[in-house]
């Protein structure tokens, strides 16, 4: 599986995840992970659940971030696929090494093309996470 593949995934994954009970979401992600025809490989299933549950797992971090970054916005303001790309490149930019700032914010513009709530998405997912990497580097001096 590829990593445009699997954020695709966590994306989806994460955008069922505001929808569903807390009791409800193992089932939802396992027929999720089932649902294609074949389903995902074991490995991929493997691979996908767990980077889901680190993200899950520093959700109250994200967000704070998020809505710090993201002046004059709630996150009940932002359309809920936005929002949850904005999570998924924000647990990138701050939790995993192996991506580069500029990989995680160009991934995240072209899943905001894709599956943004309106055509500025990609504009506002840009700033967001511009404003977080300034941010970000700020505090590393």
């Amino acid at each position: 599986m590829t990593r445009r593949e699997l954020r695709d995934h966590l994306i989806k994954m994460l955008y069922m995840r505001d929808f569903h009970e807390n009791d409800e979401i193992d089932e939802q992600n396992m027929l999720y992970l089932t649902s294609f025809e074949g389903g995902l490989e074991e490995m991929d299933s493997k691979e996908v659940l767990e980077r889901y549950t680190k993200i899950v797992d520093k959700l109250g971090n994200i967000d704070s971030l998020i809505s710090r970054v993201a002046k004059g916005w709630k996150l009940s303001r932002i359309g809920k696929m936005d929002l949850n790309i904005l999570r998924l490149s924000v647990f990138e930019i701050v939790y995993d090494e192996e991506v580069p700032d500029k990989v995680a914010v160009n991934e995240a513009v072209e899943l905001a093309k894709e599956y943004g709530c309106n055509e500025s998405s990609y504009g506002f997912v840009n700033g967001i996470l511009s404003s977080l990497i300034k941010e970000k580097k700020e505090n590393d001096k």
